[in-house]
């Protein structure tokens, strides 16, 4: 039953995101071409903002369902509804806070848009309508932590990928009939809470006791230690929203909304490759974490560079393909030339990806170590240096300088947690690893770099034929090059023998 979940929960999660990302990529079209890149920059601003309100959060999801986990193993009825109840509580909390920073910030939100033609009335309504839409997410939302925790994530990404839809589409088609914005906004909101009531409909018949014991409150001990998780978890949550929401506020407050929405167009592009790898890395941690149960230091460490291979390989082709074709694909087949971004930012935005993947298997053998005090402060260490660089720099560089800030703070993060798993976990130095995440990277600039000139030697203006040739040298570059520099190297051999081991074992489960 378990492997038979696991597929289920694979299967979801990717036909989840992949049709969630075409149709991110078709309504963000109609926004650009039918309402304006400003509009885009606007939706970009908004969202960060409300994120860093979410933050008020505290980890309190990620704490709840860590302890969801053993409760549903041992079948404790009275514990997982004591749980629940308080995560409902801990969520009706949040929920007011929210709905309190966000009023109390509203005359203020227009400050973050420099040279916008906007009206304020339309950029406060629309703030408003996020705001709702947040607030009602956590009020409605909070039941789909059983379905995860129960391994049933596959309801819950049926659910987003029903929602996020249905948001797509209202604002495809209320904005190619009336070109309204506002009301797609709240058709979208509407929907959410329908599919949200839905899954709350599911989890009560599913898991009945929940009502059952609906006032059961929690044991104090689990209190103390879901408090304690919290704690950990509050500074590292903080960093993170430092570090992934302060690009669009400094980028809007420094240079201008319009320059948010081109660059919320690549992000769109970047963020949908990320979330795809994430999801493998999310998928992969489990398997981590049981592989290292038995303590062998030896063991660990060759994992971990067994799994730094394969995100290499894939962030090589990730930086190509970033590289050397979204320009291609804004311009000829998705938006237009007028929405392209300068080569320089462009081979930032991909670099910046890079960084991101490559920092993915790291960060899940240092989460599964349980490392969680030397990690918050990594991370608040990287988003403060994020928040640092990219205020000296934005001034002079414009948006690139907020993009090397970034660049910084990602290689912060990487040689940080790595210090923290070798020192701590594996007790020993970690400049071998380092140096050979050193010569991961240079290979990829510069194999990126190859492809930007390929690229544009392949065809000297825009069409969609250039698009086509530029998929097939951007996917064969990387790969030919790695293959034939790899192919005989331990972490090669290893990366296969695991994926041979592993797809062995889920057949044999099933």
């Amino acid at each position: 039953m378990r492997a038979k979940n696991i597929g289920k929960n694979s299967f979801f999660s990717i036909f989840s995101q992949i049709l969630i990302i075409l149709a991110g990529f078709f309504s963000q079209r109609i926004i650009n071409v039918r309402l304006g890149t400003e509009l885009v920059g606007l939706n970009g601003v908004v969202s960060n903002v409300i994120a860093v309100f979410s933050v008020t959060e505290l980890g309190l999801s990620t704490a709840i369902v860590f302890h969801l986990y053993r409760a549903l193993a041992e079948g404790r009825e009275e514990k997982i509804a004591s749980l629940m109840n308080l995560y409902r509580k801990a969520y009706l909390v949040v929920a007011g806070v929210i709905a309190l920073l966000g009023a109390s910030f509203l005359p203020f939100v227009h400050f973050f848009m420099k040279e916008n033609g906007l009206e304020l009335s339309f950029i406060r309504l629309v703030y408003g309508l996020w705001l709702l839409k947040t607030i009602l997410g956590y009020l409605l939302s909070y039941k789909r932590s059983i379905v995860i925790a129960d391994q049933k994530e596959y309801v819950a990404s049926l659910t987003t990928m029903i929602i996020n839809v249905f948001h797509y589409l209202s604002i495809i088609v209320v904005v190619l009939a009336w070109n309204n914005y506002v009301w797609a906004l709240a058709l979208s909101i509407a929907f959410e809470a329908l599919a949200n009531l839905a899954l709350m409909a599911y989890v009560d018949k599913t898991y009945p006791y929940l009502k059952t014991y609906r006032k059961k409150p929690v044991e104090k001990g689990v209190f103390s230690s879901v408090f304690s998780d919290v704690k950990n978890l509050f500074v590292t949550r903080i960093a993170q929203k430092l570090l992934t929401c302060t690009d669009n506020l400094i980028t809007s407050s420094f240079i201008g909304l319009s320059i948010v929405g081109f660059y919320s167009n690549y992000c769109l592009i970047t963020q949908s490759l990320i979330n795809v790898l994430q999801a493998l890395s999310n998928a992969l941690q489990p398997t981590i974490g049981n592989l290292m149960v038995e303590e062998d230091q030896k063991r660990d460490e060759e994992l971990l560079r067994v799994f730094t291979f394969v995100f290499f390989f894939l962030a090589a082709i990730v930086i190509c393909g970033v590289a050397g074709m979204s320009s291609l694909f804004v311009g000829d087949v998705w938006l237009g030339k007028d929405f392209v971004l300068p080569p320089e930012t462009v081979f930032l935005c991909s670099v910046n990806c890079m960084l991101y993947v490559l920092v993915l298997p790291i960060g899940a053998f240092v989460s599964v170590s349980g490392l969680f005090q030397f990690e918050k402060k990594v991370a608040m260490a990287a988003a403060i240096v994020n928040l640092v660089v990219s205020l000296a720099l934005v001034g002079t560089l414009g948006i690139n300088g907020v993009l090397l800030g970034t660049l910084v703070a990602y290689v912060i993060l990487f040689v940080g947690k790595t210090l923290g798993f070798y020192g701590i976990r594996l007790k020993k130095a970690s400049w071998g690893y380092l140096l050979q995440m050193g010569c991961y990277v240079s290979l990829a600039v510069l194999e990126a770099l190859l492809c930007m000139i390929l690229t544009e030697k392949i065809c000297g203006s825009f069409s969609f034929l250039r698009f086509v040739l530029a998929i097939v040298v951007c996917g064969l570059v990387p790969c030919i090059c790695n293959f034939l520099l790899f192919f005989k190297s331990r972490a090669f051999t290893e990366a296969l023998a695991f994926l041979k081991k592993y797809r062995a074992r889920s057949q044999k489960s099933n």
